[in-house]
Protein backbone atom coordinates (compact mmCIF):
# COMPACT_ATOMS: atom_id res chain seq x y z
CA UNK A 1 0.00 0.00 0.00
CA UNK A 2 1.30 3.44 -0.93
CA UNK A 3 1.91 6.08 1.73
CA UNK A 4 -0.97 8.24 0.41
CA UNK A 5 -3.35 5.26 0.55
CA UNK A 6 -2.21 4.39 4.08
CA UNK A 7 -2.76 7.98 5.21
CA UNK A 8 -6.26 7.99 3.71
CA UNK A 9 -7.12 4.68 5.41
CA UNK A 10 -5.80 5.92 8.77
CA UNK A 11 -7.66 9.22 8.36
CA UNK A 12 -10.93 7.46 7.56
CA UNK A 13 -10.50 4.95 10.40
CA UNK A 14 -9.96 7.83 12.82
CA UNK A 15 -12.92 9.77 11.44
CA UNK A 16 -15.18 6.72 11.82
CA UNK A 17 -13.97 6.12 15.38
CA UNK A 18 -14.58 9.79 16.20
CA UNK A 19 -18.06 9.64 14.66
CA UNK A 20 -18.95 6.72 16.93
CA UNK A 21 -17.47 8.43 19.97
CA UNK A 22 -19.55 11.51 19.14
CA UNK A 23 -22.64 9.29 18.93
CA UNK A 24 -22.02 8.17 22.54
CA UNK A 25 -20.93 11.59 23.82
CA UNK A 26 -24.09 13.22 22.53
CA UNK A 27 -26.27 10.50 24.09
CA UNK A 28 -24.60 11.04 27.45
CA UNK A 29 -24.74 14.84 27.24
CA UNK A 30 -28.34 14.96 26.06
CA UNK A 31 -27.11 16.89 23.02
CA UNK A 32 -29.95 15.75 20.78
CA UNK A 33 -29.08 18.10 17.92
CA UNK A 34 -25.50 16.81 17.98
CA UNK A 35 -26.80 13.25 18.18
CA UNK A 36 -28.99 13.83 15.14
CA UNK A 37 -25.89 15.05 13.25
CA UNK A 38 -24.33 11.59 13.67
CA UNK A 39 -27.06 9.98 11.56
CA UNK A 40 -28.14 9.97 7.93
CA UNK A 41 -31.61 11.35 7.12
CA UNK A 42 -33.12 7.86 7.30
CA UNK A 43 -31.46 5.12 9.35
CA UNK A 44 -31.94 1.43 9.97
CA UNK A 45 -31.91 0.54 13.65
CA UNK A 46 -31.85 -2.97 15.09
CA UNK A 47 -32.50 -2.92 18.81
CA UNK A 48 -34.37 -6.23 18.84
CA UNK A 49 -32.41 -7.66 21.76
CA UNK A 50 -33.45 -4.67 23.85
CA UNK A 51 -36.93 -3.86 22.54
CA UNK A 52 -38.17 -7.14 21.05
CA UNK A 53 -38.98 -5.30 17.81
CA UNK A 54 -37.51 -6.16 14.40
CA UNK A 55 -35.21 -3.78 12.56
CA UNK A 56 -36.80 -0.52 11.42
CA UNK A 57 -35.87 1.98 8.74
CA UNK A 58 -36.90 5.28 10.29
CA UNK A 59 -36.47 9.01 9.91
CA UNK A 60 -33.48 10.02 12.03
CA UNK A 61 -35.52 12.79 13.67
CA UNK A 62 -38.00 10.18 14.95
CA UNK A 63 -35.18 7.95 16.21
CA UNK A 64 -33.55 10.84 18.08
CA UNK A 65 -36.88 11.77 19.69
CA UNK A 66 -37.20 8.16 20.87
CA UNK A 67 -33.65 8.25 22.29
CA UNK A 68 -34.40 11.56 23.99
CA UNK A 69 -37.61 10.30 25.56
CA UNK A 70 -36.19 7.02 26.85
CA UNK A 71 -32.82 8.35 28.03
CA UNK A 72 -33.55 11.86 29.36
CA UNK A 73 -35.00 10.63 32.68
CA UNK A 74 -31.79 8.72 33.50
CA UNK A 75 -28.16 9.67 33.85
CA UNK A 76 -26.10 7.71 31.34
CA UNK A 77 -22.55 6.80 30.49
CA UNK A 78 -21.60 4.97 27.27
CA UNK A 79 -18.12 3.50 26.89
CA UNK A 80 -16.86 2.05 23.60
CA UNK A 81 -13.80 -0.13 23.03
CA UNK A 82 -12.22 -2.56 20.54
CA UNK A 83 -12.92 -0.50 17.42
CA UNK A 84 -12.46 -2.54 14.24
CA UNK A 85 -13.45 -0.51 11.18
CA UNK A 86 -13.46 -1.95 7.67
CA UNK A 87 -13.67 0.59 4.87
CA UNK A 88 -14.87 -0.13 1.34
CA UNK A 89 -14.88 3.12 -0.63
CA UNK A 90 -17.60 5.38 0.77
CA UNK A 91 -19.09 2.63 2.96
CA UNK A 92 -17.62 1.39 6.23
CA UNK A 93 -18.44 -1.24 8.80
CA UNK A 94 -17.45 -0.96 12.45
CA UNK A 95 -17.85 -3.46 15.21
CA UNK A 96 -17.09 -2.48 18.78
CA UNK A 97 -17.77 -3.40 22.37
CA UNK A 98 -19.99 -1.17 24.45
CA UNK A 99 -20.97 -0.69 28.05
CA UNK A 100 -24.03 1.44 28.66
CA UNK A 101 -24.62 2.54 32.24
CA UNK A 102 -27.85 4.18 33.38
CA UNK A 103 -28.70 5.62 36.78
CA UNK A 104 -31.82 7.11 38.33
CA UNK A 105 -32.93 7.36 41.92
CA UNK A 106 -35.51 4.64 42.35
CA UNK A 107 -37.77 3.14 44.97
CA UNK A 108 -38.45 0.06 42.78
CA UNK A 109 -35.07 -1.62 43.19
CA UNK A 110 -31.49 -0.80 42.25
CA UNK A 111 -30.78 2.70 41.01
CA UNK A 112 -28.62 1.47 38.14
CA UNK A 113 -28.94 -0.59 34.99
CA UNK A 114 -25.96 -1.61 32.85
CA UNK A 115 -25.74 -3.34 29.48
CA UNK A 116 -22.58 -5.06 28.28
CA UNK A 117 -22.43 -5.91 24.60
CA UNK A 118 -21.60 -4.67 21.15
CA UNK A 119 -22.62 -2.48 18.26
CA UNK A 120 -22.37 -3.36 14.58
CA UNK A 121 -22.50 -0.11 12.65
CA UNK A 122 -22.56 0.71 8.95
CA UNK A 123 -21.47 4.20 7.97
CA UNK A 124 -21.76 6.07 4.68
CA UNK A 125 -19.49 8.90 3.69
CA UNK A 126 -21.64 12.01 3.35
CA UNK A 127 -19.54 14.87 2.05
CA UNK A 128 -16.53 15.05 4.36
CA UNK A 129 -18.23 13.19 7.22
CA UNK A 130 -19.12 9.62 8.09
CA UNK A 131 -22.79 9.19 9.09
CA UNK A 132 -24.50 6.18 10.62
CA UNK A 133 -26.75 4.35 8.16
CA UNK A 134 -27.41 1.17 10.19
CA UNK A 135 -26.79 0.34 13.82
CA UNK A 136 -27.35 -2.98 15.52
CA UNK A 137 -27.33 -2.89 19.31
CA UNK A 138 -26.76 -6.17 21.07
CA UNK A 139 -25.94 -6.97 24.63
CA UNK A 140 -24.46 -10.14 26.02
CA UNK A 141 -25.76 -9.51 29.51
CA UNK A 142 -27.27 -6.79 31.60
CA UNK A 143 -27.17 -6.04 35.28
CA UNK A 144 -29.43 -4.00 37.50
CA UNK A 145 -32.90 -2.56 37.26
CA UNK A 146 -34.29 -1.99 33.75
CA UNK A 147 -37.47 -0.63 35.38
CA UNK A 148 -35.62 2.71 35.52
CA UNK A 149 -37.18 3.26 32.09
CA UNK A 150 -40.86 4.14 32.50
CA UNK A 151 -42.32 2.58 29.36
CA UNK A 152 -45.76 4.05 30.22
CA UNK A 153 -44.62 7.69 30.00
CA UNK A 154 -46.89 9.25 27.33
CA UNK A 155 -44.16 11.07 25.37
CA UNK A 156 -42.07 7.88 25.28
CA UNK A 157 -45.08 5.80 24.19
CA UNK A 158 -45.72 8.28 21.35
CA UNK A 159 -42.07 8.13 20.27
CA UNK A 160 -42.13 4.31 20.39
CA UNK A 161 -45.24 4.26 18.22
CA UNK A 162 -43.60 6.53 15.61
CA UNK A 163 -40.43 4.41 15.46
CA UNK A 164 -41.72 0.85 15.82
CA UNK A 165 -44.63 0.94 13.38
CA UNK A 166 -45.62 -1.19 10.40
CA UNK A 167 -44.46 1.46 7.93
CA UNK A 168 -40.91 1.41 9.36
CA UNK A 169 -40.81 -2.40 9.57
CA UNK A 170 -41.92 -2.57 5.92
CA UNK A 171 -39.33 0.03 4.88
CA UNK A 172 -36.57 -2.04 6.51
CA UNK A 173 -37.82 -5.22 4.81
CA UNK A 174 -38.02 -3.49 1.41
CA UNK A 175 -34.59 -1.89 1.79
CA UNK A 176 -32.44 -4.20 3.94
CA UNK A 177 -29.74 -2.28 5.81
CA UNK A 178 -26.84 -4.47 4.68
Amino acid sequence: MMTTEMTTVLWDERAIQNAMLEFGRTLDAGDWEGHRACLKEVVAMDFKRLTGFDVVRVRADDWVEFAKQILSPVRRHHTYTNFRPRIEGDRAFLTLKQTSRHWKSSDTGNSDYTQYGSYDVWFDRVGESWKIDYLKHDFVWSDGNNALFDMREPALVAALERVFCEENFAAAAANPPI
